[in-house]
This record gives C-alpha cells, sequence and structure tokens, in this order.
C-alpha cells in the first residue's frame, strides 16, 4: 500500500491539491476492499475528500478529475506488473470499484444540494401533509410548490408530477379567472376567499369548493397562496384504494429505474433513477420504453406495453438504442398493475442500462477470440505440417519418378504408393477437419492387432520394420476406437523410440484382464527421471533441432484418456530392452463376431455398379479438380457438362435437361454455389432434390449452417472418385 500510495502521489495533478496521503491511502485501502466483496468504509471517505476540496482554493468539482486520474494510474500500473491475469478482468474490476466511489463523491454532491432545497420546502409540506382535506400551497406566479396526495387524489395523478404545475391551467375556465383574480389581489389583508369551482386533469374533473388564502413572507411580502378543497374525494378516484396505495407510498420505495404508466399512454410516476439511464433525446412527454421501441424498431411495431393493458403478460426484452453516433443497450421488464376487479389499470416497466455489460462483454469475447485464434491457428499450422510432411514426401517422391519415366515392373508398386500414401493425407485431413469443426470422431469397435497389422505396419519403411520386434497377441483384441485417431498415437511412440534405440525396438500387444496393453521399448539411453511427466506436455520435446513439434505424447495421451485408457511411462522387465518404455493401455471391449465384421469392412469398399447413362451438370472453378470428375462420370457412362462459374450454371440450366447438378459451395465470381442453388430452387424446383454439393469450406460456420438448412448432401474434399460416384448414384435414384 505504501509503495503504490508514493506511487500516485508521483503524479503533480494529484499531489498539487495538497496533503492528499491520508485519501490516496485510503482510497486504495477501499479499493482492495471493493475487490474482495467486503466492506469497505465509502461514507467516511467521502466526507473526508468533500471536507479536502471544500477548505481547498481548487473547490468540490476538483475531486472528481483526481481520483480518475488515480484510477487510470492504478490501472496502467497493474497491467504493467500483472501477467495471469486478463486485461479485462483488470479493467472491469478495477473501473467499477473506482466508478463505485465517484458515485459516493456525485451522491453526497448531489445531496448536500437537495438537502439545502429540501430544507426550504419542507415546512410548507408539512403543513400540507398535515391537512386531511386536499392542499396545494402557490408561489407568487401560481405555479404549485408542493400537493399533498390528497389533492394528487384528486386529480388520480402522482405528487411528484404536480410540483412546478401551473394551477390556472389545471383549472376549468370559470374557476381559473377566479383564481387569477386572487393572485392578482394586492390586499395585504389575510382574509380567506371562497368559491366553487372545478379541477381536471385528463379525464379526471374534480368539483369542488375552493377555499383560498393569501401567505406572506416574514417582511409582510405576498409569498403565493394556499388552495385547500372541500370535495367528495373517494367518489372522484378512477383507480382504486389498492392501486393508490401502491402509487403514493410502495413506487418511491424501490430503488429502480422505472416509470408507472396510464392507459393512454401517459407516465404516471418516473423514478429518480430512470432520469440517470434516459438518453438525452428522451423528453418524458411519452413512456420511456415506448420511445426506445419506436427508436429500435424504426415505429414499425406497439410497444409491449400497450399489449399489457389487453392481455395481462409480463413481458422481458432487450432493445438497441442508436440515435446520433451513440448506441446503447437497454433491457426492457413490463408488469402490469391489476385492479381489485381484475382489469389492468397501470403498467410498470422497469429499464436497466445494459451498455455497460455488453462493451465489457464485446470486450472479452474480442480478447478470447483474438487469443484462440493465435494459439490454435499456431498449433493447427505445426499440426498440419508435422502430420502431412511424411506422406507428402512419398507422393511427391514417386509422382517425379513416375513423370521421369519408371520399368513396367516398378510402377504398380510406385502407383500404389502414391495412393496409399494420399489416402493417408486424406485421412489427416478430414481429423483436422473434424477438429475444427468441434464435432466428435465417429468410434468403431475393431481388433487392435489387426490395425497394427493393417495400418500401422504399412507406413513404415523396410528399414523401420527391420528395427522393431513384434511381438502381438493372437488372440483377439477388440476395442474401441477412432482408428485415424489410434493409427497417429501408435506411430508417434514408434517415432519416439525409432529415433532412441541404438538397434532395437520392442512392441509388445496383450491382454490384460479388462484391458488390452500396448507396450514399446527402445534400447536407448531412457528418459531422464526428471523429465518423465513433462515429456506430456504440448511442445515439450528434446529433439527441437531435429524438427521435432512435441504434440505427439501430449495427443496420444489425451487420445487414450478420451477412449477411457491411459498412456504413461513405465519399467522394462527382464526379456525387454533397458532404454525408454511407454505403455498405451486401452478397455477391452466386446468381441467382434464374424457376422458383425463384412459389415464395417464391405460397406465402405463395396464396388458401386455402372450407372445408366444420364446428364449432369458440375460447377466447380478448379479447373483439374473439373476434369477429373468429368473424367470419372464419363467411365461410369454419366454425360457431364461441366463449367466453372455460376453464370454459365444458368446458363446452362435454362438452354438444358439435367438428371442432377453438383455444385462447389465456393465459387468464384460474383456468384457463389448458394446463389446457383436458390436459382434452381426458383425456376426448376423439380430439380432440388437432385443437387448436392462439394466444399472445402465446412470450417466456416455460415457454411455450414447453409447446407444444413438446405438439407442436401455433401462432400468434403478432398473424396474419393467411388464416394463421389456413390453419392451422385443416390441422388439421382431419389
Amino acid at each position: 500500500m505504501e509503495l503504490l500510495t508514493n506511487h500516485l502521489l508521483a503524479n503533480p495533478d494529484i499531489s498539487g491539491q495538497g496533503n492528499m496521503q491520508p485519501l490516496v491511502n485510503m482510497w486504495l485501502v477501499n479499493q482492495v476492499a471493493c475487490y474482495r466483496k467486503k466492506p469497505y468504509r465509502a461514507g467516511e471517505w467521502t466526507s473526508q475528500v468533500i471536507a479536502h476540496f471544500e477548505d481547498s482554493e481548487s473547490g468540490i468539482e476538483s475531486a472528481h478529475p483526481v481520483f480518475r486520474k488515480c484510477r487510470d494510474i492504478l490501472i496502467a500500473y497493474c497491467l504493467e506488473n500483472t501477467e495471469a491475469i486478463p486485461v479485462a478482468a483488470v479493467y472491469e474490476h478495477m473501473v467499477a470499484a473506482a466508478d463505485a466511489h465517484d458515485a459516493h463523491l456525485i451522491e453526497y454532491s448531489i445531496k448536500r444540494i437537495q438537502e439545502q432545497e429540501t430544507a426550504e420546502r419542507r415546512q410548507r409540506a408539512m403543513i400540507a401533509e398535515a391537512a386531511t382535506a386536499p392542499l396545494a400551497l402557490l408561489n407568487a406566479q401560481g405555479f404549485i410548490e408542493t400537493a399533498n396526495r390528497a389533492f394528487a387524489r384528486c386529480l388520480a395523478t402522482p405528487t411528484e408530477s404536480l410540483v412546478g404545475r401551473d394551477m390556472l391551467a389545471l383549472c376549468d375556465e370559470q374557476t381559473a379567472g377566479r383564481m387569477r383574480t386572487a393572485l392578482r389581489h394586492r390586499s395585504s389583508s389575510k382574509q380567506r376567499r371562497t368559491f366553487t369551482g372545478a379541477l381536471q386533469e385528463g379525464k379526471e374533473k374534480v368539483n369542488a369548493r375552493f377555499h383560498v388564502q393569501q401567505l406572506f413572507d416574514a417582511s409582510g411580502l405576498r409569498a403565493g397562496m394556499a388552495v385547500y378543497l372541500e370535495t367528495d374525494v373517494k367518489n372522484e378516484l378512477a383507480t382504486n384504494a389498492g392501486i393508490q396505495y401502491f402509487e403514493d407510498y410502495f413506487l418511491s420505495m424501490i430503488p429502480l429505474p422505472l416509470q408507472l404508466c396510464t392507459e393512454d399512454g401517459v407516465p404516471a410516476y418516473s423514478s429518480p433513477e430512470l432520469s440517470n439511464v434516459a438518453p438525452a433525446a428522451y423528453n418524458n412527454n411519452e413512456p420511456l420504453c415506448c420511445f426506445l421501441y419506436r427508436r429500435s424498431r424504426k415505429g414499425q411495431h406497439a410497444c409491449p406495453c400497450r399489449e399489457a393493458f389487453s392481455t395481462g403478460r409480463f413481458h422481458m426484452e432487450e432493445v438497441c438504442y442508436a440515435d446520433a453516433g451513440e448506441t446503447r443497450w437497454f433491457l426492457l421488464i413490463i408488469l402490469p398493475v391489476p385492479e381489485q376487479c381484475g382489469r389492468i389499470a397501470r403498467t410498470i416497466c422497469c429499464v436497466y442500462d445494459m451498455t455497460r455489460r455488453k462493451q465489457l462483454q464485446k470486450q472479452l469475447e474480442t480478447e478470447i477470440i483474438t487469443q484462440q485464434r493465435s494459439s490454435l491457428t499456431a498449433q493447427l499450422a505445426v499440426t498440419v505440417a508435422h502430420q502431412l510432411r511424411n506422406p507428402l514426401s512419398v507422393v511427391l517422391g514417386f509422382a517425379e519418378m513416375l513423370a521421369k519415366g519408371l520399368p513396367p515392373d516398378q510402377t504398380h508398386e510406385a502407383v500404389t504408393r502414391v495412393l496409399r500414401n494420399a489416402l493417408r493425407c486424406k485421412d489427416i485431413v478430414e481429423g483436422l477437419l473434424d477438429f475444427g469443426k468441434g464435432m466428435p470422431l465417429e468410434q468403431r469397435m475393431l481388433d487392435f492387432a489387426t490395425l497394427i497389422r493393417e495400418s500401422v505396419r504399412p507406413m513404415l519403411t523396410p528399414s523401420q520394420n527391420r528395427m522393431i520386434t513384434w511381438r502381438l497377441a493372437k488372440q483377439p483384441t477388440p476395442i474401441e476406437c477412432v482408428p485415424e485417431q489410434l493409427v497417429q498415437v501408435v506411430l508417434s511412440l514408434l517415432d519416439n523410440a525409432l529415433h532412441a534405440a541404438e538397434s532395437e525396438v520392442v512392441c509388445t500387444l496383450e491382454k490384460k484382464g479388462s484391458a488390452v496393453r500396448l507396450r514399446v521399448i527402445d534400447d536407448g539411453p531412457g528418459i531422464a527421471p526428471e523429465i518423465r511427466e513433462r515429456i506430456f506436455e504440448p511442445f515439450f520435446t528434446t529433439r527441437r533441432e531435429a524438427g521435432a513439434v512435441g504434440l505427439g505424447l501430449s495427443l496420444g495421451r489425451a487420445v487414450a484418456n478420451d477412449y477411457g485408457g491411459s498412456l504413461n511411462v513405465s519399467t522394462s522387465t527382464g526379456s525387454e530392452p533397458g532404454g525408454a518404455c511407454f505403455t498405451l493401455q486401452l478397455p477391452l471391449a466386446e468381441q467382434l463376431t464374424d457376422k458383425d465384421a463384412p459389415k464395417k469392412r464391405g460397406k465402405k469398399n463395396a464396388q458401386t455398379p455402372p450407372a445408366p447413362e444420364r446428364r449432369v451438370l458440375v460447377v466447380d472453378d478448379e479447373a483439374d479438380l473439373l476434369e477429373l470428375m468429368k473424367t470419372a462420370l464419363y467411365t461410369r457412362g454419366y454425360l457431364a457438362d461441366t463449367v466453372a462459374s455460376g453464370a454459365a450454371a444458368m446458363e446452362m440450366l435454362a438452354t438444358n435437361t439435367y438428371d442432377a447438378v453438383v455444385i462447389d459451395f465456393l465459387l468464384t465470381g460474383p456468384l457463389s454455389g448458394a446463389d446457383v442453388y436458390e436459382h434452381i430452387c426458383a425456376e426448376q424446383p423439380e430439380l432440388r432434390e437432385r443437387v448436392f454439393f462439394i466444399t472445402a469450406d465446412t470450417l466456416n460456420y455460415k457454411t455450414r449452417m447453409f447446407l444444413e438448412k438446405t438439407g442436401r448432401p455433401f462432400l468434403e474434399k478432398p473424396f474419393l472418385m467411388a464416394d463421389f460416384i456413390s453419392e451422385l448414384q443416390r441422388v439421382t435414384a431419389g
């Protein structure tokens, strides 16, 4: 506290206000208590600040900028000296705490002024309230200075709304003339004048006997007059006693920004807090909820408070107010107030200013999105590079050899390796797309040993396979997993072991009770005890100079945990090499039956029968892919028209008849794939059910929402031509 106090007092704008040390120190103590949601001495601090600045030459108005300066300096200091707290949190807590103290100063100053004004009116108000009959006290010009509740009840209007009103405007023509005569009378006589007249406020009219008494000040000068009425008040009330009691006593006790409105759309009562939240353009001629709703809806819809009188329903809604460069958010809460008979006589509208909360929410969302983008983009980039580098190297190498020419006996093997590694790239891309979309991958039941033989071992080079001693269980090892994920985990473990091994790696797969256990052991130097757990941290690696990323083990442990298993460093046994030993343990699933196995394998690999000769329109702006699809369609008996833009597609649709249309969602040019689809729905609705999309943009939220909305099938790029033809056959058959 001493350090912060001295830091704030070092600013000349603060230290130049005299001995500020105790005030600044108490302000800091209160800030800490406010942050901790503990009681703080706001009243004592406020009174000392008021006393200090009233005694100084600068005046009380200088206190607000001084402590706003303290707030700004403190925020800047904390932002420079803290790391674990988000910037938004620092601003939210400190601004709220500082504003609370600023509000105490403002409230205290206002109270001082109000107390002085109230003291002058209190005596007359006490006189008015002491009277049982309706009584109003007027100034020398005939304006009402105070009126008791009985007087306000006659006109069915709040007492506060009568203050400052012209008494003559409340009278009928004949009564106003008599009142005007009484006001102009210059006699110093204290004789009372009495006459019969009428008051009217809206639909409420009061016939009464008026008693008018001149008022004089201490020096004997005329200071106004008192008017009290003789009438049967009960017969003139427009609302029952319950609502009147509510208006007279209960409303003033609610410290909320609210209004009480009549059925005519007139504000009958406005709380003092309402003026603090109302926009500058609001003039109190209509309910604030109607003003805000009309501005937010451009006058196209009536305010819900009007419907509340007929429906009696509670309503809550957020509205956005924008005018003259000012944009604010408000929460409207509308409550109907019924009479004893059930008729809605009033509505209460609470208006909460949500602008600050919206701004903080937007600021937090922006910061979170920025952080996510920076971190996720970097992680995704290195993950893509790490996962795709090896298979792409194989594809590029064999493609280059094929382009230069290979002996006929080697061509088939080269093409097979290109296809196998291209499929691996496709699986990796699809996995990353599923990650980006935030959708879980589908788990399937399979045999772990079969997965290693058919999917892991073919991915290794012959030299790597020669270094590995395989000890795979002969009995079934059924598990439930996402095959692509588990293959990547096993390959990552083997890659680490092969890099550390001197001559041998042992891979053992066995059943242990209700679990399947995979152990990967090398004969290298092992893992130092101090980094045994750190190696599972994201981006931690001891091979950074060799280009390692440090994601393999962390992602592997995450996958194992997701499957209900574990991945840990363990100790090798006497029959195993003495280097590092990793144990992947997964729960044992039920046995795969022979009846189930063909369904899982045969569904994807089944060859589709040749399609009948049908005409298809394909729209895609990628020339090579367009040519590939055209060739595939031709070899399977389709007639294909291919175009590269939305405009060309519409021309072809206007002149030809098609059995199906394939559309790339992202098209270059003014017309998108969505535009082509909407054109088909409008001009050729019978063709809508024979449209399907191809896209590489499913990470885009709007793209996914559009595709889900249409309900049309789609394929994500890259895709196999067999899947493309199969999907086309389903569309044309339907």
